[in-house]
């Protein structure tokens, strides 16, 4: 069987379009966003029956996520497909339900777009030994802009640098145990500047044939399931053709913004090769960014240990090492 793939990075930063893209593809199948690989694997003691895992409660527990129900397949031919296997682990419960998406539409292969599964590269590549990971990477002041026009994640140019920066900077800290067989990042205005060019060498990476077909994946678009219950076109952009420019921070950020930015990020932005703003960090802007990145720190940790509190209480598997 062919190896999986896994698409991650922050948020924001083109991973809709690229899944579109990859979608289109014959041969490959890549569901909307998944988020039940990680707290399910820190409940898998759950699932332990007399040292076996209970492959039908796991899987019923995938079908019932809404993420599952987003992907619009009939649950119970996955449910018959765990049913027919011999002690299965806990990677191919999960694999089965990618791999009844793909069957769905008649394709062999899957991958997984889940943005925040940047955090989670470690659990992900000793679950599938031989999965490779595309970081998705973008200039993060454009990150920024586009979180700001959505009703979730940071609500300020600062939270979202903190946030860039916290993801990218973690998914580049994984691909060190990867090596390059196994990680590569792929930059997002690469991909709209040059998608034929882009989508060929991502091909290459994973073993998986080019088809013209992913240049042409706004026509196959189902725009129904990009949108939320509300209805609002929150990845409208996804679903026309790659296009430079659908945000730019130099014409749409104001100098003091991106200073600030630049502040807590600015290293990053370097590293990446990202040209630096108009203005200069002063003392006000590292002021802001230093008494910023504390608080979410502080709040993310106190966010996390609530949750590890709430799994002892329910007698869950407790903090995992991983992930």
């Amino acid at each position: 069987m062919d190896a999986p793939f896994f698409v991650v990075g922050c948020g924001r930063s083109g991973s809709t379009m690229l899944r579109l893209m990859l979608d289109a593809h014959p041969d490959l199948a890549v569901p909307g966003e998944s988020h039940f690989i990680p707290p399910l694997w820190r409940r898998r003691r759950e699932y332990e029956r007399d040292g076996r895992l209970d492959a039908d409660a796991l899987a019923a527990d995938i079908a019932g996520t809404p993420h599952f129900g987003h992907w619009k397949i009939p649950p119970e031919p996955y449910l018959e497909a765990i049913r027919a296997l011999d002690r299965p682990s806990f990677a191919e419960v999960v694999e089965r339900a990618f791999l009844a998406n793909a069957e769905n539409h008649g394709k062999r292969r899957w991958a997984d777009k889940t943005p925040i599964h940047v955090r989670h590269i470690e659990l992900l590549s000793r679950l599938w030994p031989s999965a490779r990971f595309v970081h998705l990477i973008r200039d993060g002041r454009d990150v920024a802009l586009s979180y700001l026009t959505v009703p979730w994640g940071p609500r300020t140019v600062l939270e979202a640098a903190w946030k860039w920066r916290r993801d990218v900077s973690a998914g580049r800290a994984a691909s060190g145990a990867l090596g390059p067989e196994r990680y590569v990042e792929l930059r997002y205005e690469r991909l709209v500047e040059d998608p034929r060019g882009a989508l060929e060498e991502l091909c290459a990476f994973v073993d998986l044939p080019f088809d013209a077909r992913m240049l042409d994946h706004a026509r196959e678009v189902d725009r129904e399931r990009l949108a939320p219950a509300s209805g609002l076109p929150y990845h409208a952009r996804a679903a026309t053709p790659p296009a430079a420019g659908a945000r730019d921070w130099r014409t749409e950020m104001s100098e003091g913004d991106a200073a600030d930015f630049e502040a807590l990020a600015g290293r990053l932005l370097a590293d990446l090769g990202y040209p630096p703003g108009p203005r200069r960090p002063g003392l006000e802007s590292r002021a802001r960014a230093s008494l910023a990145a504390a608080v979410l720190a502080a709040r993310e940790r106190a966010g996390e240990a609530r949750k590890a509190l709430r799994r002892g209480r329910a007698g869950g598997a407790g903090p995992p090492r991983d992930d």
